[in-house]
């Protein structure tokens, strides 16, 4: 909108990182140039720590592009991975590989194939996972378990992790003591100081074909420092907030009030170095007064005869007496309070914070009929075993199984029959006591009709 108006080519002071708008300060072209000479060397992973806005996503950028052509690369430019599912298939679609419709055992087979097949695996590959701090600890050990994969004693994947300074203490734990070993370079960046900040706002408008130094003054770069502290990405949103705002009021100079009112548009409200100290004479002689602000006092104002208690004021005496006692108590106060933030700072805990991860394993559940047990003890059941005769098959008893009562109490007979039954067995054990025995000749099996037709002959006589 703004590059005709200061003689741009493009937008300056961009809102996402740009590697051709890469500026090298110190900490972070120091940093570059040890991640380059560990990834070529191969002499174990990288570590970026820095705080938001500092560059680390830029950094990555300006390696991949570095490498591209020595090294195949894949970067992991969100962190938000949630299992070890997710991570494979990030890494399988950046280097352009099928990674649908496979589990976790497939997803890993296959990136472990791509990194040892020839050609590619004779390159190598470099993988660098931005916003590393998101990641759980089992997923950081899955990235350590991919670099041990080497060949011909060098190391097929050389991995650059970069975060905010919560990754740090992440690799305190002792859960990465085996990734914390395979370090090689630890790197961490820092906000510009006040020449790098002057520095880097003319390199991004003369780069885009300006005049840095018209556009921008040394005491406009001075108030962009104090209002940024130093940030990147907040040099460029006040910077290009500044210009769209000088391009509206058809200014050609950016002023350090320019500045300030970029910065109040932006945070939506007033900077701290605004207002000019007041002196006594316009604070009112030291005096605060809190009186109420109904309708009444401004009706009664005009009058005399206004009680002093209508009007309560807290005054700040300034003379030599009472001074010292005011500051002393004031003092004690200011104590008191620096004492009750210090407790508070010591409870806070940050949302970020690391705690113990706790992963959760289910296995199967057991079968309840499997289980083995200690003592197993059999009981037959001769009453529940025996069944009762059917109409279509009617039962029969052997001679020598007649006197068995509870058999045939079981087998529903009644207790009258039973008798008669046993009386009838005694009959029919004489008769075949007296013939003489047949060899292999099976028991004779009596019908219970039988039994009561040879009953009522016998009854009768």
């Amino acid at each position: 909108m703004y590059d005709g108006c200061f003689g741009l080519t493009r937008r300056p002071f961009a809102s996402v990182p740009q590697v051709d708008q890469y500026f090298p300060a110190g900490a972070i072209e120091a940093a570059r140039a040890t991640l380059a000479r560990c990834i070529q060397r191969g002499e174990g992973a990288g570590f970026v720590v820095g705080p938001s806005g500092t560059g680390k996503t830029l950094l990555c950028l300006v390696l991949a592009q570095h490498f591209q052509q020595s090294f195949r690369v894949a970067m992991l430019p969100s962190g938000r991975l949630g299992n070890c599912r997710a991570l494979f298939q990030a890494i399988l679609y950046e280097l352009g590989r099928p990674y649908r419709g496979m589990d976790e055992g497939e997803l890993r087979l296959a990136v472990v194939d791509d990194l040892m097949a020839g050609d590619a695996g004779s390159r190598g590959l470099v993988l660098l996972v931005d916003e590393a701090h998101t990641l759980p600890l089992r997923l950081l050990e899955e990235l350590r378990l991919l670099t041990n994969l080497a060949r011909n004693g060098q190391p097929l994947v050389r991995l650059v992790v970069a975060g905010g300074s919560v990754l740090e203490e992440r690799f305190a734990s002792p859960k990465l003591d085996s990734l914390n070993q395979r370090l090689a370079a630890r790197c961490y960046l820092e906000a510009f100081n006040r020449s790098e900040t002057q520095e880097y706002i003319h390199h991004q408008l003369n780069s885009a074909g300006g005049r840095g130094e018209q556009v921008f003054s040394t005491e406009t770069c001075q108030s962009v420092y104090q209002a940024t502290g130093g940030v990147p990405r907040l040099i460029n949103q006040v910077c290009d907030h500044a210009l769209l705002l000088a391009y509206v009021a058809g200014r050609k100079r950016i002023e350090p009030a320019n500045v300030d009112e970029a910065w109040a548009d932006l945070q939506q409200l007033p900077t701290p170095w605004n207002g000019e100290p007041k002196s006594e004479a316009a604070a009112g002689g030291g005096v605060i007064e809190f009186g109420s602000l109904d309708d009444s006092a401004e009706k009664s104002s005009g009058s005399e005869n206004v009680p002093m208690s209508s009007s309560p004021a807290l005054r700040i005496s300034q003379t030599a007496d009472e001074g010292e006692n005011d500051f002393s108590e004031a003092g004690q106060q200011i104590h008191h309070i620096e004492q009750l933030l210090a407790e508070a700072d010591d409870d806070f805990q940050p949302a970020g914070s690391i705690r113990p991860e706790i992963e959760l394993c289910f296995d199967d559940a057991p079968h309840p009929f499997q289980e083995p047990f200690e003592h197993e003890e059999v009981i037959a059941d001769r009453y529940a075993s025996a069944s009762r005769p059917t109409a279509a098959e009617p039962q029969t008893f052997a001679a020598g199984d007649a006197c068995d009562a509870d058999a045939l109490c079981g087998a529903g007979v009644s207790p009258a029959e039973v008798a008669e039954m046993a009386a009838v067995a005694v009959l029919v054990e004489e008769a075949a006591a007296d013939r003489p025995p047949t060899p292999q000749s099976p028991v004779a099996s009596v019908p219970r009709r039988e039994y009561r037709q040879l009953f009522a002959r016998l009854r009768r006589g």
